[in-house]
């Protein structure tokens, strides 16, 4: 069969005969990885929407640093917030969007018609007759091509590689697009499509779209770019005639008139700007404020709420220690046993954090991804060809809070902790320094580019051991070059992936993953076919097996120290909104909340007399 015609549609993804083509076929309106849709073709809307919530008012956010560029994906400059498609839609629509009530499921959004071919080298949309840019000109698949292009030849390097696999986009019609890639891949690199927000060729045709520019961008979303101050604010106005306001996808969300983000540079200020109601919501990062700096008259009154909202689309460990496995005396599994032993999450989160944060207990946390008991007949069949490569422990000890090792608490695990060093070859000298038979004294260089208080009360734990540790501060070009270079022991670094898995598992595992993404410098054949597995997975059943199976190996090699799970946004905001009776997964704030003037007025009321 020719290229450009998808004659064999997987089946459990499009619901089609797999022999028919797709001129003769029904026209689907997504891609779920699971095969299931909750949402039939032409739905009218999401059930955590209100689909007649009222339009009006505005909300006011905050940012930590100023922005001076509007050209999207390049790295140069400060991108200006609200420009993205990942998380939020407010000036760009995207191909897809994904449902925030189901796991792996995109529905079109730009895109009405989404085919895959069998071995998912070829993808073809068909885009909305009614999709227009703000000057009425129609969305076309000239846009999505030149989009692709751009990341191609413009992004950062992190967006290129995403779509390096690319091998080029074909223009088949004005509203007709393909996407050929250069080898086999899977769905997360289709729904991957869905998270870049497409841009208008008309519009940057005649513009360096490699350069920055502080000129508001013609877009496509259900907002635009309104009055803005470099450094200072930016406000994103609803469009009344967004193209895409009655369809299901976008029915009863994108409620409030003005979206509007103000440059706090610190986060004392911005705290303080929202107990002053200059701002609506603020984000909180500090575990310490969360639990202990909003205990204010307002709360009490139910005038100020403080909510967790998921990200359900990712999960995992959002911050790591690692250390540098090409360094001899870390390749003992043994000796990052002991290092991970005398790591006390529990002491750190009870005493420095309040009790705050959920310990991490997988690689995929969060998730039903995660390995739990003894390996299943399924995960055996990918764990068994290495059973002689792999810790034993792996096929008869259950992984993280289950295992023996988890179980060890405050000087259990230290002296459990020396007794696997002395195994391995170290012990403590007459001075208490920690000495192999050849008399080097184990030390840790820690390189940090930002604030890491964790280290703190673990180096006070290794000096116990007789580790000697430093800390080494750099500048975050320094870090990068000394990373790049392969310095320094020890480093803090995301192992956060979307859900279900995509290409960030094998940039942070794989051994041919040569960039600061395998910031452990992990290359082991075990864990490569393993995350082989996990990204040619095509049914619940093979990403259930893999997944857990490579759970297992990342736990039982002690190549990661989880320091931080993934968790939702600590919003403390002003209940000046009205929100549906059934939320999204992620809380839908703000895309599905609405302004509530009789709130609002409760609320300036109480900050007028404080």
């Amino acid at each position: 069969m020719p290229k450009g015609r998808l004659a064999f549609l997987i089946p459990w993804v499009l619901g089609l005969d797999a022999a028919a083509d797709l001129a003769d076929a029904e026209c689907r309106h997504g891609v779920s990885y699971f095969g299931d849709f909750k949402y039939a073709h032409g739905f009218a809307h999401f059930e955590y929407v209100n689909p007649d919530a009222p339009k009006g008012g505005t909300l006011v956010r905050s940012v930590g640093a100023g922005f001076n560029n509007f050209t999207p994906f390049i790295a140069k400059g400060v991108s200006v917030p609200g420009i993205t498609v990942i998380g939020e839609q407010i000036a760009y629509d995207s191909l897809m969007r994904p449902s925030d009530d189901e796991v792996g499921v995109f529905y079109g959004n730009l895109a009405k018609c989404i085919a895959v071919n069998g071995d998912v080298t070829e993808v073809r949309m068909l885009l909305h007759d009614e999709a227009r840019w703000h000057d009425g000109a129609p969305v076309t698949a000239t846009d999505v091509k030149f989009t692709f292009e751009h990341i191609r030849d413009h992004a950062f390097p992190g967006v290129k590689a995403a779509f390096a696999p690319i091998e080029e986009v074909v223009v088949q019609g004005d509203r007709d697009v393909l996407f050929r890639y250069r080898w086999p891949m899977n769905l997360n690199a289709v729904t991957a499509l869905g998270k870049v927000a497409i841009l208008p060729e008309h519009y940057w045709r005649d513009l360096d779209n490699s350069a920055t520019t502080i000129e508001a961008p013609l877009s496509s979303g259900p907002y635009r770019v309104g009055r803005f101050e470099l450094g200072k604010f930016i406000e994103f106005q609803r469009v009344d005639d967004y193209w895409a306001r009655d369809l299901g996808f976008a029915k009863g969300q994108h409620n409030l008139d003005v979206i509007r983000y103000e440059v706090y540079r610190d986060a004392t200020v911005q705290r303080e700007a929202l107990r002053k109601g200059l701002i609506d919501v603020f984000v909180e990062g500090n575990a310490a404020q969360w639990a202990t700096g909003y205990d204010l008259p307002a709360r009490d009154q139910g005038l100020l709420e403080l909510r967790i909202h998921d990200y359900h689309e990712y999960m995992g460990i959002i911050r790591a220690l690692a250390f540098n496995l090409t360094k001899p005396r870390f390749k003992d599994v043994r000796v990052r046993e002991a290092l991970t032993l005398a790591f006390d999450f529990d002491w750190m989160n009870d005493v420095l954090d309040y009790g705050t944060y959920e310990k991490p207990e997988s690689f995929f946390h969060g998730t039903f991804l995660n390995a739990r008991g003894l390996p299943t007949a399924d995960e055996l069949s990918l764990l068994a060809p290495f059973r002689e490569q792999l810790p034993k422990r792996v096929f008869t000890e259950p992984p993280f809070a289950e295992s023996g090792t988890a179980r060890l608490r405050g000087r259990q695990a230290l002296l459990r902790a020396q007794a696997i060093l002395a195994e391995a070859g170290w012990t403590q000298a007459s001075g208490g320094a920690l000495v192999n038979e050849a008399g080097e004294v184990f030390e840790i260089e820690f390189l940090v580019a930002g604030p890491a208080r964790e280290l703190l009360p673990y180096i006070a734990r290794l000096e116990r051991l007789g580790i000697a540790s430093r800390i080494r501060v750099l500048e975050a070009a320094q870090y990068i070059n000394m990373r790049r270079q392969n310095k320094g022991d020890a480093v803090f670094g995301s192992l956060a992936t979307a859900m279900p898995p995509n290409q960030e598992v094998a940039a942070y595992y794989a051994s041919n993953s040569h960039g600061n993404a395998n910031f452990a410098r992990l290359a082991s054949p075990v864990v490569d076919a393993l995350v082989a597995q996990v990204l040619s997975a095509t049914d619940r059943g093979s990403l259930l097996a893999a997944s857990r199976a490579l759970d297992r190996v990342l736990y039982w090699g002690f190549y990661f120290i989880p320091v931080r799970a993934v968790e939702g946004q600590r919003l403390v905001l002003w209940s000046k909104f009205g929100k549906p009776e059934t939320l999204a997964l992620s809380g839908g704030f703000p895309a599905t909340w609405w302004w509530d003037p009789v709130r609002a007025s409760r609320v300036e009321e109480a900050l007028r007399a404080d």
